[in-house]
Protein backbone atom coordinates (compact mmCIF):
# COMPACT_ATOMS: atom_id res chain seq x y z
CA UNK A 1 0.00 0.00 0.00
CA UNK A 2 1.27 3.48 -0.79
CA UNK A 3 0.33 6.53 1.18
CA UNK A 4 1.38 10.15 1.10
CA UNK A 5 1.99 12.82 3.69
CA UNK A 6 3.57 16.25 3.73
CA UNK A 7 6.91 15.05 5.14
CA UNK A 8 7.22 11.87 3.07
CA UNK A 9 5.37 12.02 -0.26
CA UNK A 10 5.31 8.25 -0.91
CA UNK A 11 5.69 5.35 1.51
CA UNK A 12 5.38 1.69 0.59
CA UNK A 13 3.92 -0.61 3.25
CA UNK A 14 4.64 -4.32 2.87
CA UNK A 15 2.99 -7.18 4.75
CA UNK A 16 5.89 -9.07 6.34
CA UNK A 17 4.11 -11.50 8.70
CA UNK A 18 0.63 -12.99 9.03
CA UNK A 19 -0.61 -15.61 11.48
CA UNK A 20 -4.29 -16.48 11.14
CA UNK A 21 -4.34 -18.75 14.21
CA UNK A 22 -2.90 -15.98 16.43
CA UNK A 23 -4.88 -13.29 14.58
CA UNK A 24 -1.85 -11.11 13.91
CA UNK A 25 -0.37 -9.31 10.96
CA UNK A 26 2.71 -7.15 10.70
CA UNK A 27 3.59 -4.65 8.02
CA UNK A 28 6.64 -2.49 7.54
CA UNK A 29 7.16 0.82 5.75
CA UNK A 30 9.85 1.35 3.12
CA UNK A 31 10.91 4.31 1.01
CA UNK A 32 11.21 6.47 4.11
CA UNK A 33 13.49 9.41 4.83
CA UNK A 34 17.11 8.30 5.29
CA UNK A 35 17.08 9.09 9.01
CA UNK A 36 14.20 6.66 9.64
CA UNK A 37 15.66 3.21 10.24
CA UNK A 38 12.46 1.31 11.12
CA UNK A 39 8.70 1.85 10.86
CA UNK A 40 6.71 -1.31 11.59
CA UNK A 41 3.23 -2.05 12.96
CA UNK A 42 1.71 -5.27 14.30
CA UNK A 43 -2.04 -5.71 14.61
CA UNK A 44 -3.51 -8.33 16.91
CA UNK A 45 -7.22 -9.09 17.31
CA UNK A 46 -8.04 -10.33 20.82
CA UNK A 47 -11.35 -11.54 22.27
CA UNK A 48 -13.13 -8.99 24.49
CA UNK A 49 -16.24 -10.94 25.43
CA UNK A 50 -18.50 -13.47 23.77
CA UNK A 51 -19.36 -11.35 20.72
CA UNK A 52 -16.69 -8.67 20.89
CA UNK A 53 -13.05 -8.25 20.04
CA UNK A 54 -10.39 -5.60 20.36
CA UNK A 55 -7.73 -4.65 17.84
CA UNK A 56 -4.36 -3.99 19.49
CA UNK A 57 -1.73 -2.13 17.49
CA UNK A 58 1.93 -2.20 18.42
CA UNK A 59 4.03 0.28 16.46
CA UNK A 60 7.81 0.33 16.25
CA UNK A 61 9.59 3.42 15.02
CA UNK A 62 13.30 4.16 15.02
CA UNK A 63 15.18 7.14 13.65
CA UNK A 64 18.78 8.27 13.98
CA UNK A 65 20.35 11.55 15.03
CA UNK A 66 18.95 14.67 16.65
CA UNK A 67 16.63 15.29 13.72
CA UNK A 68 15.46 11.70 14.15
CA UNK A 69 14.20 12.54 17.64
CA UNK A 70 12.08 15.35 16.20
CA UNK A 71 10.83 13.09 13.43
CA UNK A 72 9.95 10.48 16.09
CA UNK A 73 7.84 13.00 17.99
CA UNK A 74 6.08 14.05 14.80
CA UNK A 75 5.49 10.40 13.86
CA UNK A 76 4.00 9.70 17.31
CA UNK A 77 1.62 12.66 16.98
CA UNK A 78 0.60 11.53 13.50
CA UNK A 79 0.08 7.96 14.73
CA UNK A 80 -2.18 9.22 17.53
CA UNK A 81 -4.36 11.13 15.03
CA UNK A 82 -4.45 8.15 12.67
CA UNK A 83 -5.41 5.79 15.50
CA UNK A 84 -8.57 7.79 16.20
CA UNK A 85 -9.52 7.66 12.51
CA UNK A 86 -8.73 3.96 12.34
CA UNK A 87 -10.92 3.23 15.35
CA UNK A 88 -13.83 5.09 13.74
CA UNK A 89 -13.27 3.38 10.36
CA UNK A 90 -13.08 -0.12 11.87
CA UNK A 91 -16.17 0.53 14.00
CA UNK A 92 -18.14 1.69 10.96
CA UNK A 93 -17.04 -1.34 8.93
CA UNK A 94 -18.00 -3.75 11.71
CA UNK A 95 -21.41 -2.15 12.23
CA UNK A 96 -22.33 -1.58 8.56
CA UNK A 97 -20.21 -4.01 6.53
CA UNK A 98 -18.96 -1.19 4.29
CA UNK A 99 -16.05 1.24 4.52
CA UNK A 100 -16.81 4.50 6.30
CA UNK A 101 -17.64 7.53 4.13
CA UNK A 102 -14.23 9.01 5.03
CA UNK A 103 -12.46 5.79 3.96
CA UNK A 104 -14.50 5.52 0.75
CA UNK A 105 -13.46 9.06 -0.15
CA UNK A 106 -9.81 8.22 0.59
CA UNK A 107 -10.03 5.09 -1.59
CA UNK A 108 -11.55 7.07 -4.49
CA UNK A 109 -8.75 9.65 -4.31
CA UNK A 110 -6.12 6.88 -4.26
CA UNK A 111 -7.72 5.17 -7.28
CA UNK A 112 -7.56 8.43 -9.26
CA UNK A 113 -3.82 8.79 -8.52
CA UNK A 114 -3.04 5.16 -9.47
CA UNK A 115 -1.76 4.70 -13.03
CA UNK A 116 -3.81 2.47 -15.30
CA UNK A 117 -2.57 -1.12 -15.47
CA UNK A 118 -1.47 -2.96 -18.62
Amino acid sequence: MRDGSRAVPRVTETLIAYNQARRTLTYQARDLAALVTLARNTWTVVPAGERRCRAVLQAQFQACGALGVLVGWAAAAQAWRNARRLEADLGHYIRHGTPSPRKQSQLRRAAKRRPAGP
